[in-house]
């Protein structure tokens, strides 16, 4: 099963339940909301504080955007180099409304989780 499960306020009391189950976390951030990080940061060590061995994944999302955080700043700013041993994976993505097709970014996060979920069974 695949679960979704939005950063909203309200919906952050149901992270930890799907948490025990999660074989993988995609992580979604938007690049471009720099002010958002030190909450981003907090959220996601928590969520991660709970399995220390879950593959994750980082989607930079809206790296299109200007005065988007680069990737390698995005790594900083999420303390991404204290989570410790585990597979990391830290991909730029664009996606613009009304497109046809899917940037690179979006193609190669889609295929790095259907490997890495294929490994998990």
């Amino acid at each position: 099963f695949v679960y979704f499960i939005g950063g909203e306020e309200e919906l952050r009391q149901y992270w930890q339940k799907y948490m025990s189950k999660a074989i993988l976390l995609v992580f979604v951030v938007d690049s471009s909301s720099q002010q958002l990080f030190p909450l981003a940061r907090r959220h996601l060590h928590e969520l991660l504080a709970l399995d220390p061995h879950l593959p994750l994944i980082v989607v930079a999302n809206k790296q299109d955007l200007p005065g988007a955080c680069r990737i390698t700043d995005l790594h900083d700013a999420l303390s991404l180099s204290e989570l410790g041993d585990r597979r990391l994976f830290l991909i730029g993505t664009r996606v613009k409304r009304g497109q046809a097709e899917l940037n690179s970014g979006i193609q190669d996060a889609r295929e790095l989780i259907l490997h890495l979920v294929g490994d998990a069974r």
